[in-house]
């Protein structure tokens, strides 16, 4: 059986120029996207923790907020350390933290990323992922770097004075300082 393009050429509707134009240009487009989504992770949870992936702070506070939350999602998937598609093992611990409404959050995360979060290599941050506010394990520099644009996204980092804040503390000193 024929494929849509030859039957179109043998109809007289298109030349095989045309064909072959249409195809350069399918072939052109698939290249960048192959190179663009093979790179990079290399399917391991921990690849974004050495050559740690930067936010664009300058560019992102001048866009709309769904415009930073889709470059804040796209980040989260280079740069977080836990793996959210892959079951836990049976060393995997429970992690609890607080979040910005005061609730309690938790992940379960390998011994590892655990440690990681305990010593301060690594934090908790939130984001808005495309099924709500969701929490991942990301490298320090990063969870720094998302508090800088959100900064109650943040909420475990040790050492950071900013980590673990309440919206209600956040409220509380704007209505308290002076206008």
């Amino acid at each position: 059986m024929l494929d849509l393009k030859s039957k179109l050429a043998a109809a007289g509707l298109v030349t095989q120029e045309d064909v072959d134009r249409i195809d350069k240009g399918k072939a052109a487009k698939k290249k960048p996207r192959r190179d663009h989504g093979g790179g990079g992770k290399g399917g391991s949870a921990g690849a974004g923790r050495g050559g740690a992936p930067r936010l664009a702070f300058a560019k992102l506070r001048s866009q709309s907020k769904g415009e930073q939350y889709d470059a804040v999602r796209r980040f989260m998937e280079r740069a977080r350390l836990d793996d959210p598609g892959r079951p836990p093992t049976e060393q995997a611990q429970t992690f609890h933290f607080a979040t910005a409404k005061g609730q309690v959050g938790r992940l379960v995360l390998e011994p590892e990323i655990l440690g990681w979060v305990q010593d301060g290599t690594a934090g908790v941050v939130a984001y808005m992922s495309n099924h709500g506010l969701a929490h991942a394990v990301v490298p320090a520099a990063a969870a720094r770097e998302l508090a800088e644009l959100f900064p109650l996204w943040l909420r475990v980092l040790k050492g950071h004075p900013g980590a673990g804040r309440l919206e209600a503390e956040v409220e509380a000193a704007s209505e308290g300082s002076p206008a």
